[in-house]
């Protein structure tokens, strides 16, 4: 069962195609959507800076977690040494 229903999928989603997505576009005639002559995409200035604003932000998010972390280790030390010191 699970066999045909993948073999349905595969027909039907090769029976697929984008021009069949845009029927009122009218492409020239022997094109071929799925080419190489598509331009590779590049990475901007702006996406570039805002890669390094974000690794930044980054950064201080990861030293702030560790001030946090170390802050809780101490309160809980000190939590524990006031509970030894309550019980004697």
């Amino acid at each position: 069962m699970r066999l045909i229903l993948l073999m349905t999928a595969a027909l039907a989603l090769a029976a697929c195609s984008i021009k069949s997505n845009r029927p009122d576009y009218q492409y020239p005639e022997g094109s071929d959507a799925s080419g190489a002559d598509w331009p590779e995409l590049a990475v901007t200035s702006e996406l570039a800076a805002a890669g390094e604003g974000v690794s930044a932000a980054a950064q201080e998010n990861q030293a702030a977690a560790e001030r946090l972390a170390a802050r809780a280790r101490a309160l809980r030390a000190r939590a524990a040494r006031l509970k030894r010191d309550a019980t004697n």
